[in-house]
């Protein structure tokens, strides 16, 4: 009768697969709640910010987001871009506080910034940022109003407030520039029957209204 060693390896085998399974499934597990807990952290900066546009920011915003002191690399990228315009609003309303409320925002803005190569908000609220503490035609303003359309022709949200502000500045744009302001009215017009009339009135009497037009099929 064959004698047949017994394979010592193969529980030893067994036993490190499952030990590299439940390690791979526990980092899964913490990716997940780690990503699940920026995400919200990211929708609650997100609901703070609409509440301050709409002027309904509470005390607990204020505290919160305003004057915060996490450092802006500590959170995720959206809400540090988020706290970084919130912070900027605030110094568009109290001018004797502005200063530092500017430097805040510009850090926040600048981490966010530094976390995707091409981000377009981003560059947008740097442009919101530059005219805030330069004026709307210093050449930092109008630099990053360009470097906005570089990285991001096209944006819904942003394109009526990136619109007035180039309108507002029309002499001082380069023709690249002045070109993306006209396609992104045109294509912010087509977007829907209920955006045309409004995506007009964003160039209405300036020199962009006449070529906005000639570019929407008729």
């Amino acid at each position: 009768m064959p004698i047949i060693a017994r394979n010592e390896r193969r529980p030893a085998i067994a036993h490190a697969a499952n030990a590299a399974a439940m390690a791979a499934l526990g980092a899964a597990l913490v990716f997940t709640v780690s990503t699940l807990s920026s995400e919200a952290r990211v929708v609650r900066t997100r609901e703070a910010s609409v509440r301050q546009a709409a002027g309904l920011a509470t005390e607990a915003d204020d505290q919160d987001y305003l004057r915060s002191n996490v450092p802006a690399k500590d959170l995720p990228a959206r809400a540090a871009l988020l706290r970084g315009v919130m912070r900027a609003r605030a110094a568009a309303a109290d001018p004797a506080g502005a200063a530092g409320m500017l430097d805040q925002a510009r850090a926040d803005i600048a981490v966010a910034r530094a976390s995707r190569p091409i981000w377009g908000e981003a560059e947008v609220a740097r442009a919101y940022l530059e005219l805030l503490a330069h004026g709307a035609e210093s050449p930092q303003a109008i630099q990053a109003l360009a470097q906005s359309y570089t990285a991001a022709p096209y944006l819904r949200d942003s394109a009526p407030w990136r619109i007035r502000f180039g309108v507002t500045v029309w002499p001082r744009l380069d023709a690249a520039t002045r070109d993306h302001i006209v396609n992104e009215t045109a294509w912010l017009a087509q977007a829907s029957g209920r955006n045309y009339a409004y995506a007009l009135g964003l160039v209405a009497g300036s020199p962009a209204e006449a070529l906005v037009k000639s570019r929407i099929p008729a």
